[in-house]
């Protein structure tokens, strides 16, 4: 059976050219990213860090141990750094030379962002050198990391959570690839933040544990890490962690997506390979061959084909990764010394899995080859047969899969809306909804047909005419032969629905969110005038909190991102993103949904929640929480909120903010207020002190979150490359049936059709099957966006779903020309070729 499929592929090359194809960019894919996503494994364990020269490092145990309900103890990790206590960093100091390491917000008026203040004993620890100038010896001098040397000598402005400063810079150094930092004497930096968030040891590490344990009265509630674990201790570590899932995350899904859209194409090539072979695979059966031989010969074909788009595909890859590496670096995701070593492991990771993906896509088609009669060669009509059990298998595992989706949306609708209200969570519905319609393709494709035919058809049946002289002997030839043969109109459908439903799912659901999260900032700003919100810079320093308060006529609501435990029973306890707010301006100013209490009963005892809470508290019932630094409190309920998509699930007093900075301050005028004076003076308050002044409709039109945005990038891509396989499938399937069709075509010239009407029925009966996708794969696109807009409206209410109409009718225009172009080309072609004896050879079936 070897032999024969080798034959069969040289003969038969056209009919695996999609397949040959789909596969190579599926294996490309797989074999740039796996090497790419394995070596992201590396970066969050570089040489170095902010403590690689410091033998032991001791930083704080950010866990505590949570008691539920039902005296269940977990340990869950806080997001406050509640910093080390005196008595351990005096019972360390014991054990040689140690450094106490002060991190705090520190950024010069120029610099990025993420600039950190440290004391300048600290920079040993992470291999920090001067190149220009003297360390920091007073107060109000800094040594600037990876500084030019001209800033030696200069007085900078610097903002600091408690405001605007200025700063002498002393010295600089060279460019650390993990922090840009500002160092102060170890004095000042200890004033400006007295926590001590870590300690460089550089006694025994078993001394050090010794001691630490000691600090803590016996017990340890602090890490002592050594070697390679010395970077977790390093913030930039957890960035890393994160930015290294915003690379995996989209590498991997694609690669998922590709496997699966590949098997659709696969599956499709073959099924129609074996119609147009059947009286050939009959002969096979007449001299002898067995059912199994059959199937083997399939699955030898499909190993054949895997293997040679295995090999291109991982050419495409080696040369896929330096190209993949670079676009990181250049887009900072990655910094210019990440390398991405490509092993032979990799490789042939990537290739089995071409291969599992083209033995997986013929298990069908194989089967169906298996059934074919002995018989069947001696027939002397082509005409395709119906499946005995091949539409079966499609109903019961597209209906499945349909009905599983449908009940998967309507379920996450009602019971978890927050979850389709997430890009990246409907991600996998939507692959079950695709997956659904393009199995259902093939047995649904000629139904819509004659739905979409039967409109002329009932016409002329209502004025007692011929259908056939409505649309013409084009029409009609089209429809019989889109209705007849019923695996080409298969075939060249399923791919379309692939691409209409894919797009529409995807495209309409982050659409449909965009547009959700507008609807919720304009009416949660409803009651705001103005909206102060930090610009390069993380947050909102104290003074500029005083001076948009000192502003006359306003009423200002300071918002502060913080976190709250929640207590479950029998579950670890629930982080939720909380905001600490002016419990006074908080009624008055904010425009949230609430469905029981007052928000104006919010205070140092209280906390107004979600509806989504855990538990579903009521207005008035004490839960158990516990605040960002781990600190165990019982507060009373004050409100409970309708849902909204707003990832702050919960409010509690601006006692409770901590040293950390604001996030967001609403601004209210009181009535009569002169609003031009006012803006004036709110401009003048946050100008300098990295924030800007904005109206509700100027933060509602920015309104898209950045993880959504990330999501967005990413199924971009996956989308991208989904229709470029559906397009490859699209093009094969319509040109390996012109072989098959040169007798039909030449029957139709020789009963009186010009080579205009032949062309004209097969570009009509093209795109029937076209416009049948485009009706199946806009189903599917409904329930997925319908799904998404039934969790957004419990969400925030009132919302658009949002249908991407210019993409998808941009699409089918694509769709329809790819096919025209597949189909019509080769028709010309065959028919030029011909003549009156060809046309009669073809008849007789001596040609071709």
């Amino acid at each position: 059976m070897l032999s024969v499929a080798f034959s069969t592929l040289r003969v038969r090359w056209i009919s695996f050219v999609g397949t040959f194809v789909a596969l190579t960019f599926g294996v490309g894919l797989m074999a740039t990213a796996i090497p790419v996503i394995a070596a992201t494994g590396s970066i969050a364990y570089p040489d170095r860090h902010r403590y690689a020269s410091a033998p032991v490092v001791v930083v704080p145990d950010t866990t505590i141990d949570v008691v539920d309900d039902s005296g269940q103890v977990e340990s869950t990790a806080v997001a406050a750094q509640p910093g080390l206590p005196t008595a351990v960093v005096t019972a360390v100091a014991r054990t040689g030379k140690v450094v106490a390491d002060h991190t705090f917000y520190a950024q010069l008026a120029t610099g990025p962002a993420d600039q950190v203040g440290r004391g300048w004993s600290a920079a040993a620890a992470g291999g920090y050198r001067l190149t220009s100038g003297h360390a920091p010896a007073a107060d109000g001098q800094v040594v600037v990391g990876g500084g030019s040397a001209s800033l030696v000598g200069r007085t900078l402005p610097l903002l600091t959570a408690t405001g605007r400063r200025t700063v002498t810079v002393t010295g600089v150094t060279a460019a650390a690839p993990f922090e840009h930092a500002v160092f102060f004497t170890d004095a000042e930096a200890a004033r400006l933040s007295p926590a001590v968030d870590a300690l460089a040891a550089y006694g025994p590490a078993d001394e050090v544990r010794k001691a630490v344990a000691a600090g803590f009265g016996g017990t340890s509630h602090a890490l002592v890490l050594t070697g390679r674990d010395r970077v977790t201790a390093d913030p930039h570590h957890a960035a890393l962690l994160t930015q290294m899932d915003s690379v995996d995350t989209p590498l991997g899904l694609a690669a998922g997506v590709a496997g699966f859209v590949a098997v659709f194409v696969v599956a499709g090539t073959f099924a129609l390979s074996i119609t147009q072979r059947r009286r050939e695979l009959a002969l096979l059966r007449l001299v002898g061959s067995t059912r199994r031989q059959l199937r083997t010969l399939i699955y030898f074909e499909a190993v054949l084909v895997g293997l040679l788009a295995s090999v291109a595909g991982c050419a495409i890859g080696l040369a896929g990764v330096p190209l993949c590496r670079t676009w990181l670096v250049d887009h900072d995701i990655v910094s210019a010394d990440f390398t991405v070593p490509v092993t032979w492991w990799a490789l042939l990771t990537a290739a089995l899995i071409g291969m599992a993906t083209a033995l997986v896509g013929v298990v069908v088609s194989s089967r169906r080859a298996g059934r074919v009669s002995p018989g069947e060669a001696l027939l002397e009509a082509s005409v395709e047969r119906r499946p005995r059990g091949g539409h079966l298998f499609r109903w019961v595992a597209g209906g499945l899969a349909l009905a599983a989706g449908i009940v998967a949306v309507s379920g996450t609708a009602t019971m978890q809306p927050e979850a389709g209200a997430n890009a990246a969570s409907s991600a996998s519905l939507v692959l079950v909804i695709v997956g659904a319609c393009a199995t259902l393709a093939g047995v649904l494709a000629g139904p819509v047909i004659r739905l979409l035919t039967a409109l002329p058809s009932g016409r002329a049946a209502r004025r007692d005419r011929d259908p056939a002289d409505v649309g013409g002997a084009v029409w009609t030839t089209a429809r019989q032969s889109a209705l007849t043969a019923f695996r080409r109109t298969s075939a060249t459908t399923t791919p379309v629905v692939i691409i209409v439903s894919l797009a529409g799912c995807l495209l309409g659901t982050i659409g449909t969110i965009n547009a959700a999260q507008v609807s919720g900032v304009h009416r949660e700003l409803a009651r705001t005038d103005y909206v102060v919100r930090p610009t390069g810079t993380p947050g909102l320093s104290r003074d500029l909190v005083d001076r948009v308060r000192a502003v006359p006529g306003t009423t200002a609501l300071v918002s502060t991102p913080t976190t709250v435990f929640a207590s479950r029973p029998l579950k670890p306890a629930l982080a939720r993103h909380a905001a600490a707010v002016d419990s006074s301006a908080l009624g008055t100013v904010s425009g949230l949904r609430v469905s029981t209490g007052a928000l104006s009963g919010l205070g140092p005892d209280s906390i107004v929640v979600s509806d989504a809470w855990p538990g579903s508290p009521h207005t008035g019932d004490r839960i158990k929480v516990w605040l960002a630094d781990g600190t165990p409190q019982k507060l009373r309920v004050a409100a409970v909120l309708a849902a909204g998509n707003d990832d702050v699930r919960a409010y509690v007093d601006s006692s409770y903010a901590g040293t950390a900075m604001a996030g967001q301050i609403d601004v209210r005028l009181a009535a009569g207020t002169d609003r031009a004076k006012t803006a004036a003076a709110l401009q003048a308050a946050v100008h300098g002190a990295g924030a800007r002044l904005a109206t509700p409709q100027q933060v509602a039109a920015a309104a898209t979150d950045a993880n959504e945005e990330s999501s967005r990038n990413g199924m971009l891509m996956i989308l991208g490359l989904s229709i470029l396989y559906a397009v490859i499938a699209l093009a094969n399937t319509l040109v390996m049936t012109i072989g098959d069709r040169r007798r039909e075509l030449a029957m139709l010239r020789l009963a009186g059709a010009t080579t205009g009407q032949v062309l004209g029925a097969v570009a009509v009966e093209t795109l029937m099957c076209v416009a049948a996708g485009a009706v199946l794969g806009g189903l599917g696109s409904a329930i997925s966006i319908t799904g998404s807009w039934a969790s957004l409206r419990q969400l925030v209410g009132a919302t658009p779903a949002v249908v991407p109409w210019s993409t998808l009718g941009g699409l089918v225009v694509v769709c329809a020309v790819t096919a025209l172009l597949a189909a019509v080309l080769p028709a010309a072609l065959a028919l030029r070729r011909g003549g009156g004896r060809s046309i009669l050879a073809d008849i007789s079936g001596e040609a071709g």
